[in-house]
């Protein structure tokens, strides 16, 4: 089927190495699931990066198991993933938003910001966007031109756009 889109065959080779490459990193089962490997590192800083490069942003995708399995994430459907791989639940999938994730866990002070900490801008309305922090200024989330991708707070848009809203979800890693 790929030939067909691009009749080149070093284009052919390179999706298939490209999905290969995909498929193993990712622990992905006949069934399109992902699986954790017991023991590696499933912290909720570090789960997401699998969808780096694999992913696209959908607004409202991400609520079902198809969309999950297609890696398509609005920034709430992403971090209620996150969270849910690492054993957190943030209440149900199909309701998850940025109005419900703000109250949920601690109110955090933005000097006392820590890794895995959920940070809130404002885009297209108070509170319109969640991701998780990582420390060092940056941030993991579902964003609008790339997917899930890692990002400066402290640059650009991020930083206009930051509304100093942290809240702590206590979680025990496993």
């Amino acid at each position: 089927m790929i030939w067909h889109y691009n009749h080149a065959d070093w284009y052919v080779d390179k999706v298939i190495a490209q999905a290969e490459v995909y498929k193993n990193s990712m622990n992905v089962n006949k069934d399109g699931e992902i699986n954790i490997t017991p023991g590696a590192d499933n912290d909720v800083t570090t789960i997401g990066n699998r969808w780096i490069n694999n992913s696209v942003y959908v607004f409202g995708g991400g609520r079902n198991q198809n969309d999950i399995k297609m890696g398509r994430f609005d920034c709430s459907s992403f971090v209620h993933w996150a969270f849910s791989q690492v054993g957190v639940k943030l209440g149900e999938l199909t309701s998850v938003s940025t109005e419900t994730l703000k109250h949920l866990g601690t109110a955090i002070k933005v000097e006392d910001m820590q890794p895995g900490d959920l940070v809130f801008f404002d885009t297209y309305k108070k509170d319109g966007y969640v991701g998780i922090y990582l420390g060092d200024g940056n941030f993991i989330g579902a964003q609008s031109f790339t997917g899930v991708a890692i990002a400066n707070m402290n640059d650009g848009y991020w930083k206009e756009k930051f509304n100093h809203r942290v809240k702590r979800i206590d979680y025990v890693k496993k």
